[in-house]
């Protein structure tokens, strides 16, 4: 059963989970592999009329993907979004949003971050650069809804014995 799998199963508990407790994979308990993923939202826009990324769209496109990994935003005071309008990524690195700043800066409260596609988050090479070091230190997902292609990318630096999160 995968973690995704598992995920979901714990957000539907009316789905029968073969007699496993909730939020247990067999040898994951206590890891971060046996909890369901909290995540943060990512919605960027240069200028706010810009129709063909609209906040909707890319709030949608997050929602969807997020489902599909077992990805949960939280709702209410406790929902991890980080909106930032009218803020152009060449302009502003994404350590210095305001709103995602805020959560950049406090990742113990998340565990992915999820955003529709790479130009709504990152620039430059350099930027996803410093990015995937920063997942890589605070042992974070990043999901991108809409990777190269259409389809989603997951880079998870979560599992420490993963190529992916060596340095």
């Amino acid at each position: 059963m995968s973690t995704a799998t598992l995920s979901l199963e714990t957000r539907n508990p009316s789905r029968p989970t073969d007699g496993m407790e909730p939020n247990s994979l067999p040898g994951t308990e206590g890891t971060v592999f046996s909890q369901p993923l909290r995540g943060v939202r990512v919605v960027r826009l240069s200028v706010l009329t810009d129709e063909t990324t609209s906040p909707e769209r890319q709030r949608d496109a997050c929602d969807m993907v997020a489902g599909s990994l077992g990805i949960d935003f939280g709702e209410g005071d406790t929902l991890g979004k980080a909106v930032d309008l009218d803020v152009s990524a060449s302009k502003v690195a994404q350590f210095d949003r305001p709103a995602l700043r805020t959560w950049l800066t406090d990742p113990d409260n998340f565990d992915a971050v999820v955003c529709w596609r790479f130009d709504r988050i990152i620039r430059s090479m350099a930027d996803m650069h410093d990015l995937a070091r920063w997942a890589r230190e605070h042992r974070s997902m990043l999901v991108l809804a809409e990777g190269i292609g259409g389809g989603r990318l997951v880079f998870d630096f979560r599992n420490p014995i993963d190529p992916m999160a060596e340095p």
